[in-house]
């Protein structure tokens, strides 16, 4: 068998993009296994954010109800809708943790047809072998070399450029296999999820004006560093390492396409401090969403990067328990927005 890498290894795979993830320094989400409360602050009237799902099946004090309730408690405080659990996404999710399991993580996201558990080359071949007709999907793995850490999936998913996606998709349903295996390194946790919208769904978005971002507004214990060599794969690759990125989302219901954004101003410094040197990371040419252009501050285009976000990610490491502020200045849709908010990073 294949032998995980010692590092943490995120990788995503969504239908709209690529793969990436990776990083660390606190703990940005705590593990829950009580239902998530619904989104604050409350989404525009015109949003059709989901605020309540069924309870999911999945056993009590498992891998994957840690999983399932993280990943959508963090999606509420964020203002994004709650994902709904599907029998056929956990199927699709169970195959390919299988497959890893048989096989190793050398394929990643990918599966070679004859090898033991085989369900499909890609995750929407997956997807579609269990039985799921989707519009849209995505694939989100992490294993570490450590045991029943499936908090910390959903953790670095969050503190990361590219996973961040997991948590603005636009999806409806959720299928997750999160358990230890033991390769011959050791026990090692091993997080799948499977997201999706079927064909017969809408996307979920908030109301217009909404402007969704991690950390969020007054978040506490935020990570100060992110290792983004862990990332498939890797954003700003000269770096050896950066601070926590900041990622917004532009995307809101109705939102015209066609319509260039046009930042004016997104920035990030300690309260009182000065700005720290960043890179603001965008898909600048408007493949996936709107064109995204500047009115001041540089762009670098990322043909990775989901349509309708930025993501503004330090050259260095943050200070540790320190108060930092985001200002963001931007034309969306032909309207101006000027929005403001702070977090505080973890202790050392």
């Amino acid at each position: 068998m294949t032998k995980f890498r010692g590092l943490p290894l995120l990788v995503l795979a969504l239908s709209l993009a690529g793969c990436g993830g990776g990083g660390s320094g606190g703990s940005p989400v705590a593990a829950s296994n009580t239902p998530p409360a619904a989104p604050t602050p409350a989404p525009p009237a015109d949003g059709n954010l989901v605020t309540s799902v069924p309870a999911p099946t999945y056993t009590a004090g498992s891998g994957s109800l840690t999983v399932f309730n993280t990943i959508n408690a963090l999606r509420s405080k964020i203002g994004s809708g709650l994902l709904a659990q599907s029998l056929l996404l956990d199927k699709s999710a169970q195959a390919h943790w299988g497959y890893i399991n048989q096989n190793g993580s050398a394929e990643l996201h990918g599966e070679t047809a004859g090898r033991m558990g085989f369900t499909g080359a890609r995750t929407v071949d997956r997807i579609a072998t269990a039985g799921y007709s989707a519009a849209v999907s995505g694939e989100a793995i992490y294993s570490t070399g450590a045991a029943d850490r499936y908090a910390t999936c959903v953790a670095e998913w969050a503190n990361s450029v590219y996973h961040a996606a997991l948590l603005f998709a636009s999806t409806i349903d959720i299928g997750i296999s999160a358990n230890n295996f033991n390769p011959a390194g050791g026990a090692t946790t091993l997080c799948v999820v499977d997201i999706a919208t079927s064909i017969s769904q809408s996307a979920q978005l908030p109301g217009a004006g909404s402007i969704r971002a991690y950390p969020y507004a007054n978040q506490v214990d935020v990570p100060f560093v992110f290792f983004n060599r862990n990332e498939t794969p890797t954003p700003v690759p000269d770096l050896l390492e950066t601070g926590t990125p900041v990622t917004v989302s532009f995307e809101t219901r109705g939102l015209a396409v066609n319509t260039p954004i046009a930042i004016s101003q997104f920035a990030l410094a300690p309260v009182g401090g000065t700005a720290v040197e960043a890179r603001i990371l965008v898909n600048q040419a408007g493949k996936l969403g709107p064109v995204i252009a500047s009115n001041g501050p540089a762009l670098v285009d990322d043909g990775l990067m989901q349509g309708f976000t930025a993501t503004l990610v330090p050259a260095q490491r943050l200070k540790a328990n320190t108060a930092y502020s985001v200002a963001l200045i931007a034309v969306v849709d032909g309207k101006a927005i000027n929005k403001s908010w702070t977090f505080s990073t973890a202790a050392q």
